[in-house]
């Protein structure tokens, strides 16, 4: 699928706001984008057990692992070597509402949109939950479902409504790149 184009901002306006995932999550690095199909996980705070059962799992919805269930743990997710094992098993990113450690390493291997950084190792005691649908925000993402994330943010698209959201995209960027020739023109928006 041709994705160049595709911003966070145009995902946002063709879903009419909804799948728009908290402002606290920041991609890790400047200038990353993202667009594809999720695989997910829930953690439980301080554990990232189910991030470990998710990289035996491998990619099942897509390349991009989604963690849910870390907004209010000051514990990592993940650090480095984990994120050197994701990517050899062929993940691309991770989108979650937790922290992330060893953010230089991680950041080589992955793509990822975080809370923020921490020093601080998770346990893995908990039960895994991968492959199911979680919550980022009030946000349900399902494997499958489509992401679109930049440096304004993380939209979340449902896999059965990503035909039809796409298209409004287009035509939103076709009427936005419209307004841009015009403004050049004739120094006036509208």
């Amino acid at each position: 699928m041709d994705q160049v184009w595709l911003t966070a901002a145009l995902a946002a306006d063709a879903a009419e706001g909804k799948g728009v995932l908290p402002d606290t999550i920041r991609p890790l690095r400047h200038g990353a984008r993202l667009v594809g199909t999720v695989s997910t996980c829930a953690v439980a705070p301080g554990d990232n057990a189910s991030v470990r059962a998710a990289l035996e799992a491998g990619p099942q919805g897509g390349p991009i692992l989604v963690v849910a269930g870390a907004a209010e743990s000051a514990a990592a997710i993940m650090g480095g070597l984990v994120a050197e094992a994701l990517s050899i098993k062929s993940f691309t990113a991770v989108v979650t509402d937790g922290l992330v450690r060893d953010s230089e390493e991680v950041a080589e291997f992955l793509k990822v949109w975080c809370r923020g950084t921490t020093t601080l190792a998770p346990v893995k005691k908990a039960q895994p939950v991968v492959g199911e649908t979680v919550t980022i925000g009030g946000v349900s993402i399902a494997p499958g479902d489509y992401v679109v994330a930049d440096a304004d943010g993380v939209v979340v698209w449902p896999a059965a409504a990503v035909d039809k959201l796409r298209e409004l995209a287009r035509e939103r960027d076709a009427r936005d790149q419209a307004r841009a020739a015009m403004l050049r023109r004739t120094g006036k928006l509208d």
